[in-house]
């Protein structure tokens, strides 16, 4: 016998010891039972708007300068300027304040007698006495005027405002001594109608901020998906928003803001509609938020952890070593999955397990303790490797198939924390704070594992 034949004799037999047990794939029929709803989940959302920009825009807007005349043939006539300085604003409480320092002067002329004789609109018996305030060489006189204007926001996103005059002081007052008349009491009546003209003014120009094109930004940033990095894609889905009433601090002003979101967590990025801002719904108020989310995990994403959990464990039966190789993870009936198994030894082969997937909410894990062989891998066991029908194998790898949540669920809580803090866009920046993270509940589905997961914590938005 020369040694290449007896070389080849050697193959042979190593290679019939060593036979390879393949069972047959079991038809799955997969009768998915739906999870229950998931709920909506809510956002209360404090935001804070900082006022300057739009007030500086309704600044530009306003007249500075006003001028009014009376003309009479008898008694007094006049002619006014009044110059405003910039308005300041002031918010407190549920309004807000706008003062306005100016400055006015004025001409003056008497007549204590007419006469038509010589035309139709008649001329002075006698000279005309003149007399003037805050002109030439005199000083401008000073006044302070001060408006309040309440705020409300309509349910298209318009501010809707009411102005009513609420001060108007003469710092230095105009007296003409020489025909005894109060020039005083004559400007304030012809400027507080000018200055009443001008509330409406002011509610015209804030009427006409656009605070629903950058609340339509926000939404749609909401709306698109989010990526959380190392774990996939968050879609906050929402679907509602109301405001509370204004509330005015200086020149800030503070509302709440109420989103009832359906949010979903997926490993692929998801296609979305372009999300329209709604129109405002009736507002209740909440604290934080509490949201329920919808994690979905993909059989081949888990098929991936599995064999990474498994790979290269062993167990031995009957001193014949079984060495795991591969474990793949597919959607079964009744809630339960069906697991491939790919292993190595004295023999190797493919074999096929079915669980059910059981949570423990209170110690956050999942297990598969009623994992076993399926029917066909159990009569392929019988008939040609009885010996490898040992609950060895079972009980190793529902070991092995036993996953604790917890480190994930920090690790993506604090992801997550980092997502919560950033800026949405230019001038908007988001603040929060993600306090828990935990998974609830768990279903089975045909392609992947619905893991339904409850967050909350507090969030803030500056404009």
């Amino acid at each position: 016998m020369n040694r290449a034949f007896f070389f080849l004799l050697i193959v042979v037999i190593v290679s019939s010891c060593k036979s390879r047990l393949e069972a047959v794939a079991p038809v799955i029929t997969v009768q998915e039972i739906p999870p229950a709803k998931q709920r909506e989940s809510s956002v209360y959302l404090p935001i804070k708007i900082n006022l300057q920009p739009y007030f500086n825009e309704t600044e530009k807007a306003l007249p500075k300068t006003f001028n009014g005349k009376e003309e009479n043939c008898e008694g007094v006539s006049y002619s006014y300027k009044f110059v405003r300085n910039p308005i300041e604003f002031d918010g407190k409480g549920d309004l807000m304040y706008f003062e306005v320092d100016g400055k006015y002067s004025l001409n003056l002329n008497y007549c204590p007698e007419c006469t038509s004789l010589f035309n139709n609109k008649g001329n002075c018996v006698v000279p005309r006495i003149y007399a003037s305030c805050g002109v030439g060489n005199e000083p401008m006189r000073r006044v302070s005027v001060g408006y309040a204007t309440n705020f409300s926001i309509t349910p298209d996103f318009k501010f809707k405002t009411k102005t009513d005059l609420k001060k108007f002081e003469t710092i230095d007052p105009c007296e003409i001594t020489v025909f005894s008349y109060d020039a005083t009491s004559k400007l304030r009546k012809e400027v507080t109608g000018v200055l009443k003209d001008l509330e409406k003014t002011i509610d015209e120009e804030i009427a006409s901020i656009d605070i629903k094109s950058e609340l339509q930004e926000v939404w749609k940033l909401l709306a698109d998906p989010s990526a959380i990095e190392g774990y996939g894609f968050l879609c906050l889905q929402p679907k509602a928003l109301s405001l509370s009433d204004i509330r005015f601090e200086n020149k800030t002003a503070y509302v709440d803001l109420n989103l009832t979101v359906q949010p979903t967590f997926t490993t692929e990025k998801p296609q979305v509609k372009e999300a329209k801002l709604p129109a405002l719904s009736e507002h209740k108020k909440a604290k934080g938020f509490d949201i329920e989310l919808d994690a979905i995990a993909t059989y081949d994403s888990l098929s991936t952890i599995m064999t990474k959990a498994i790979q290269g464990q062993s167990v031995t039966i009957k001193k014949n070593e079984v060495i795991f190789k591969k474990l793949e993870v597919h959607g079964a009936s009744n809630k339960q999955l069906q697991l491939k198994l790919e292993f190595d030894g004295k023999k190797s082969g493919v074999l096929y397990l079915i669980g059910t997937p059981a949570f423990n909410a209170e110690k956050q894990t999942i297990s598969f303790p009623d994992l076993a062989f399926d029917l066909e891998s159990k009569n392929l066991l019988l008939k040609s490797a009885k010996w490898l029908f040992s609950d060895k194998i079972t009980n190793a790898m529902r070991e092995q198939a036993k996953f604790d949540i917890t480190p994930y669920m920090e690790e993506m809580k604090g992801t997550l924390q980092q997502e919560l803090n950033t800026e949405l866009t230019k001038g908007v920046f988001l603040k929060g704070k993600a306090e828990t993270l935990e998974l609830k509940e768990i279903f089975p589905g045909k392609d992947a594992l619905l893991l339904r997961i409850n967050t909350k914590g507090e969030l803030k938005l500056s404009m």
